[in-house]
């Protein structure tokens, strides 16, 4: 399960909108003031994004969760968003290519590039009806996890899916 933490903003039933800061790596990498990410992040700034997502344990507003998201779900969501287009777009080029050769082999350049976009366009329409007809199915969706913040005088219940893998080993080490 990916993890993040956000901020509860809003509840709509059984949907929460949660906020997440997006988290660079550059204050800890050796070469942070000269690569093009770090120059990127300070001229734009952090972005805010919002996530809907379920709120299985019924979260309220301004408190700090952590959402999850299993491994298997972006995993195929990036398969679909990424190698569906681009297999759509290199075999929209080559059957122009090979149509091209044999109608009018002056213009194969210009039909497979014609072919390949066309490709690309129609895998990317194929992918918002997906995505739209999909946007409820839970195993795309976040799912809050668990509170990080609590109230005044108690202290934040870890429960066992917050260790890392290493934590796990270590614990299981006996150190």
């Amino acid at each position: 399960m990916i993890e993040e933490t956000g901020r509860v903003i809003s509840v709509q039933g059984d949907l929460a909108e949660v906020e997440r800061q997006p988290r660079s790596s550059c204050g800890g990498c050796a070469v942070k003031g000269t690569c093009g990410t770090s120059l990127l992040a300070r001229y734009f700034g952090p972005k805010r994004l919002l996530l809907r997502a379920h709120n299985p344990i019924g979260a309220r507003p301004g408190e700090r969760v952590v959402i999850g998201l299993s491994e298997g779900s972006l995993l195929e969501a990036s398969v679909l968003a990424y190698l569906v287009p681009l297999l759509a777009m290199i075999g929209g080029a080559m059957t122009g290519a090979l149509v091209a050769e044999r109608l009018a082999p002056a213009y194969t350049q210009i039909l497979s590039a014609v072919t390949g976009l066309g490709g690309l366009a129609a895998a990317l329409a194929w992918l918002v009806g997906f995505i739209r007809a999909r946007s409820l199915d839970e195993r795309y969706r976040p799912r809050i996890l668990r509170r990080l913040s609590t109230g005044p005088g108690e202290s934040p219940k870890v429960s066992p899916r917050s260790l890392s893998t290493a934590d796990e080993r270590a614990a299981r080490k006996g150190g």
